[in-house]
């Protein structure tokens, strides 16, 4: 190995070394916040916020010899891949030293101790919240690919037991407690959630240093909603599946479904090569949960209040006034035009991903 070489393996060893030791300082301090919460400790909360301080300084300093790096080697390839992955790394840590930090302050003024169910499930999220982030740790210090995806499949497991959580936080049959207490219980939560989400960003950072990929983003859910779902619901399905399959899952409900598909839709979407196999109109049912998992609730000539009192949180709705729908040419053009809209608005366009070599 040459002079060179040689120096390059140590600035690339001092910055990962670095981080590595960052992350282990990091959860060594949530895992305090934690503790400081479950037995009301204020002494460990106040040592837990002052200890963020160090923390700022060493990213602070890593950002730095990150830069430098590059500054002395001008790295290509995998070299380059792990300094910017280190560089996203480095502000991914100083935030859930932030979060260490927000739940020590907030343990330190709670009125009331946790108790009941409440503090159960908060404590069986946190412990598992704080596992899968010392294993990131881990997966980042040994650059464990398989560990890396390993842990990234609790993150799922941690937000379940966040929804357990809030439930019980906000049940009516629990002790009303002030507000200041309620919200602080919240954010405490919230903040133990996003450190499961962070320790999931670690391990996709481990992937792509590992192997160039970027994290895949998830398709899209539409549902298509009208009165009949035998006609431009159906259309608009069957452009999703054909144009967009790669970015988009498309479902249709409608508020009376017909028996079957218009004739001359059908005639219509074989002559333009649409695939209708498998589509048939199906009614809307509010008592079933799945139609909640969609991202967009697309009303087509119908409004959103006529098939669910209240949108669901985090759904948006969109509402289109079609063409005469006796007109398939103008209504497949309409249509063609709207889906293509919306799925350049959610998801931009079709992109094959290429590693970076």
């Amino acid at each position: 190995m040459s002079h060179y070489e040689q120096r390059l393996e140590h600035d690339l060893n001092s910055i990962r070394s670095g981080i590595s030791d960052l992350g282990k300082t990091i959860s060594n301090g949530l895992s305090n916040a934690i503790e400081a919460l479950l037995s009301s400790n204020k002494e460990l909360s106040y040592q837990t916020v002052l200890g963020d301080h160090p923390i700022n300084r060493k990213v602070d300093e890593l950002n730095l010899e990150c830069h430098r790096f590059i500054a002395k080697h001008l790295p290509s390839a995998g070299h380059l891949r792990f300094i910017s992955s280190s560089l996203r790394t480095i502000i991914l840590m100083e935030r859930l030293g932030d979060y260490a930090a927000t739940i020590s302050k907030e343990a330190a003024h709670l009125d009331y101790e946790l108790a009941g169910a409440f503090r159960d499930d908060l404590q069986v999220m946190a412990y598992d919240a704080l596992e899968m982030l010392s294993n990131a740790v881990k997966a980042y210090e040994d650059q464990d690919e398989a560990l890396a995806k390993e842990t990234s499949d609790v993150a799922k497991k941690v937000d379940r037991e966040f929804l357990l959580a809030y439930s019980d936080l906000v049940s009516s049959e629990k002790v009303d407690l002030h507000r200041k207490d309620l919200f602080a219980r919240l954010n405490i939560i919230n903040l133990i959630e996003r450190v499961s989400d962070q320790a999931k960003n670690l391990c996709e950072e481990v992937v792509f240093t590992r192997t160039g990929k970027n994290k895949q983003r998830r398709r899209f859910k539409l549902l298509f909603l009208d009165k009949k779902d035998d006609g431009a619901t159906q259309i608009a399905v069957a452009l999703c599946r054909k144009f967009y399959a790669d970015r988009i899952i498309a479902n249709s409900a409608g508020l009376l479904p017909s028996g079957g598909l218009r004739s001359d839709v059908v005639e219509m979407c074989q002559k333009t090569g649409l695939d209708l196999s498998g589509l048939d109109p199906s009614p809307f049912d509010i008592s079933q949960t799945e139609w909640k998992s969609h991202d967009i609730f697309i009303c087509i000539n119908s409004s959103i209040g006529d098939f669910m009192p209240k949108v669901p949180y985090g759904c948006c709705v969109v509402s289109w006034k079609t063409p005469n729908e006796d007109n398939l040419v103008d209504l497949f053009h309409f249509l063609s035009e709207k889906v293509s809209s919306v799925v350049q608005l959610v998801r931009g366009p079709a992109v094959e991903a290429t590693p970076l070599v």
